[in-house]
């Protein structure tokens, strides 16, 4: 599973960094790509950031770095709270008694 996950977001970075250096084509595919699969952690994550650190006069390259380990500990959160659902899921006994 960490494996997955580590490539999903990996993923999800790469194409929403490649959709803006440089800008042709199919950036808005690879936009669309990664905010899919940074969801919901890129717009939490970019929220948090930007509310807290708004006014701090740190260099964009500081902001964009927490950022980025916000959208990975957001989203790393809830996959660990899926994975832990799915698999209480699975050992629940069936609603039709087999």
């Amino acid at each position: 599973m960490l494996i997955i996950f580590g490539s999903v977001q990996i993923l999800g970075l790469l194409c929403s960094w490649f959709s803006h250096h440089p800008y042709s084509s199919v950036s808005a595919l690879l936009w669309g790509m990664g905010f899919i699969a940074l969801f919901p952690g890129n717009v939490l994550g970019s929220l948090l950031i930007e509310r807290l650190l708004w006014q701090s006069h740190l260099p964009t390259s500081a902001t964009d770095v927490l950022t980025v380990v916000a959208i990975a500990t957001i989203n790393a959160v809830l996959w660990l709270v899926a994975v832990g659902i799915l698999r209480l899921l699975s050992r629940a006994p069936s609603l039709t008694g087999k």
